[in-house]
């Protein structure tokens, strides 16, 4: 399954104080995130990711993802098992004088076919260095 969500942080949205927007997903294995910062954030507008209170993305706790017309995007292998399937954004836009935009795309697969992609990815890369594929 692939989900979307487009959120719009208000402009002067503090650290302190952020934007919150929980993101409802299904059981699963989350295998990818983008996180895609519009022009004009310019590292000003930061994001967090949670899973239940535990940060999630970055991987720092104190950190924040930052970014302009970027995507920043991880890999990752994290299950789903217990509900609420969910995650909580949160977003700020301190010192900003205009409302951002950041869309935060995920990933999830079923667990069954999210366990072979590591092996998948590797034959690909066989493949690659053998010149079968591009």
């Amino acid at each position: 399954m692939f989900y979307a969500w487009d959120i719009t942080i208000t402009a002067n949205t503090l650290r302190a104080s952020p934007k919150e927007q929980i993101l409802k997903l299904e059981k699963g294995v989350i295998t990818h995130i983008d996180v895609k910062f519009a022009r004009g954030c310019h590292g000003n507008v930061g994001i967090r990711l949670f899973h239940h209170e535990s940060v999630m993305l970055p991987f720092e706790r104190d950190e924040w993802l930052t970014g302009d017309d970027e995507a920043v995007s991880a890999d990752l292998y994290f299950p789903l098992d217990h509900r609420p399937y969910t995650l909580k954004f949160k977003g700020h836009s301190e010192g900003c004088t205009y409302d951002h935009v950041v869309s935060v795309r995920i990933t999830v697969l079923p667990k069954s076919v999210a366990s072979f992609m590591p092996v998948i990815e590797l034959i690909t890369k066989m493949f690659q260095r053998m010149g079968v594929i591009g």
